[in-house]
């Protein structure tokens, strides 16, 4: 999860691999309406059963939900990454190494544990606590606090990004783009993945309200002010990427099921799609 507009404006980008030690009073450092969004939002992603303080919760993923309460979500959450792995098996290195990835809106880092063995990854996310970042202790892994739409990150670092349920918390898309080409080297991928892509701005808007009373049962209404689906308009409008669908993402078989006999999806119903996107 990564929230943006909230934290300060990149200032003296790292190097990717370089020694840093950004979680430490990190969040304590951070604006107060930061800390107000990742407090509440990890309060309500406990009690959706998307958060645990349980270490096994964030091992054990994608492929077992230990709070047994959102296995069909985490079952999809599973063929991506596979999807996502295949898809990283095609980007090669340009430098001594490796392959250089970063999981951009890590969370609790399951993704950069399990892709560690294979590749040098850095992930980065807003929350540093211990269900964030704080629960990622892998030393292969270089652990960052930061902004989505300010990477706090040298341009050129990474041969590919991994955005997996993050972009759709992204205020202003365009400049959340813009940063994921500018640490990209030339030519590398963007891998889009687990963010609900509607049809057109109307769909999103009706979806939104939705969000807007589910955050609002938790009492956390304002979270949904940082929460915006997506539009396959909107991703290929600042010409940075050329995307490909490589799943289209329907959220259950059923819905597939019904799209098949309906002749189509049903307009305003979300789906969670795998893109990837070569940088231009």
């Amino acid at each position: 999860m990564i929230t943006p507009n909230t934290a300060p404006r990149r200032q003296g980008a790292i190097a990717f691999g370089a020694h840093v030690h950004t979680l430490n009073g990190a969040m304590n450092d951070c604006h107060p309406p930061l800390r107000s969004f990742v407090a509440d939002y990890q309060r309500v992603r406990l009690r959706e059963g998307y958060a645990s303080t349980d270490p096994e919760y964030a091992r054990r993923l994608p492929f077992r939900d230990v709070t047994g309460r959102n296995t069909a979500a985490w079952r999809l959450r599973a063929l991506h990454y596979l999807i996502i792995r295949a898809g990283l098996s095609l980007v090669r290195a340009r430098g001594a190494g490796g392959v250089r990835v970063l999981d951009l809106g890590a969370g609790n880092g399951w993704m950069a544990r399990r892709l560690a063995p294979a590749f040098r990854v850095a992930a980065l996310d807003v929350d540093g606590t211990e269900t964030g970042l704080g629960a990622l202790r892998d030393s292969r892994v270089t652990r960052v606090v930061g902004d989505l739409e300010a990477l706090p990150l040298r341009a050129g670092s990474f041969d590919a990004v991994i955005a997996a349920a993050t972009l759709h918390y992204a205020i202003d898309l365009g400049g959340a783009l813009a940063e994921c080409a500018r640490v990209l080297r030339p030519g590398g991928l963007l891998i889009v993945a687990d963010s609900p892509l509607y049809d057109d701005g109307s769909a999103r808007a009706d979806a939104w309200q939705r969000t807007h009373a589910h955050y609002a049962g938790f009492d956390a209404a304002h979270l949904a002010s940082r929460y915006r689906g997506l539009t396959r308009a909107e991703l290929d409008a600042p010409g940075l990427f050329r995307f490909v669908t490589v799943s289209p993402g329907l959220v259950s078989w059923r819905a597939a099921i019904s799209a098949v006999r309906a002749g189509g999806r049903p307009r305003g119903e979300p789906r969670l799609p795998v893109l990837f996107g070569w940088r231009r």
